[in-house]
């Protein structure tokens, strides 16, 4: 009687023992992913991400839910996710402006070293956007019209990559415009249309929808696109440096590999699925996948640029 007492506890134990290491080391993900865009809704970051949310769902079986967390230039959901747990189940949609450009540009809780680097999955080129009636039939037109009066142009934050990107491009082509700031540039391209302001920066996620409804008109743009024919480029005018933006994920720094290595695969994966890449095809998104040490040493390399710009500009 002792020794069946005594194998059914060291039964037990054992079963203990194995449910509790089972859950310590329990696959990820094993429940839902959040991503915080913290941009508005309709802009190029947060069309490109949540095409990429919707198709990692099916890809590793939880929901991954996109929140946008809005406010300081894209600082505020930045930020929130730089004092999240770094276990992978809270990400944020990564890109030029609050990750390269903001840091460097003005005071935030964090920097580039504050999170992992995982994916990028597209990248995007600038476009300086009108109305369809506007005045402004091309870029020389408008660059004209800047140096004669007052020309409003919609960026999102005075320390974004829309506004620094826009003020490179004013300087090399001797203008100057007043910049009126939204929540994204979805909301520029709102007030361009509706006519409350004469133009925006803009990416073509969030300008394509208005030019094919031909209710804007894009005067140039970083680099030719099959979507936007006819439209040239900032070189065509002379104008020196390449534009545009991109979209990715980072997690908290400290995350494990095992979580990077994961939503990569996930992510090489669905980056080859073709509706995935028709859906980004018709926001006007290029794909661009990109991940690893070589992608992380371009991206610090980049963010050294931007930190060398914003020292320069300090000392004005």
């Amino acid at each position: 009687m002792k020794s069946t007492k005594k194998t059914l506890l060291s039964i037990a134990g054992a079963l203990a023992v194995s449910l509790a290491s089972g859950a310590a080391l329990a696959a990820y993900p094993d429940k839902p992913i959040k991503v915080i865009v913290p941009w508005g809704a309709g802009g190029d970051s947060d069309l490109t991400t949540r095409i990429w949310a919707d198709a990692m769902e099916k890809e590793l079986g939880v929901p991954v839910v996109v929140i946008n967390k809005t406010g300081g230039g894209g600082v505020v959901g930045t930020s929130f996710v730089a004092r999240a747990k770094n276990d992978g189940y809270t990400l944020i949609n990564a890109g030029l402006s609050n990750m390269l450009v903001t840091p460097n540009f003005t005071n935030t809780p964090y920097n580039f070293d504050t999170f992992t680097p995982v994916v990028k999955f597209t990248s995007v080129p600038l476009a300086v956007v009108v109305a369809k009636d506007s005045p402004y039939q091309d870029f020389n037109e408008f660059v004209a019209g800047a140096k004669s009066k007052t020309i409003t142009q919609g960026s999102w934050g005075a320390s974004s990559s829309g506004t620094i990107m826009a003020t490179i491009i004013a300087n090399q082509a001797g203008y100057k415009v007043k910049y009126v700031h939204a929540k994204g540039a979805a909301d520029s391209m709102v007030s361009v249309v509706g006519g409350h302001i004469d133009s925006a920066v803009s990416f073509p996620p969030a300008f394509g929808p208005h030019v094919k409804a031909d209710r804007a008109r894009a005067l140039v743009i970083n680099q030719k696109m099959d979507a936007f024919p006819g439209v040239p480029t900032f070189a065509d005018y002379g104008i020196k440096g390449s534009f545009g933006g991109w979209s990715g994920v980072f997690a908290p720094k400290g995350v494990s590999q095992e979580v990077v290595d994961k939503l990569t695969a996930a992510t090489a994966n669905v980056m080859k699925d073709p509706k995935v890449l028709a859906a980004y095809e018709n926001i006007g998104a290029l794909v661009d996948f990109r991940h690893g040490p070589d992608w992380i040493k371009d991206l610090k390399v980049t963010y050294g640029i931007y930190k060398d710009e914003a020292a320069r500009v300090s000392k004005k």
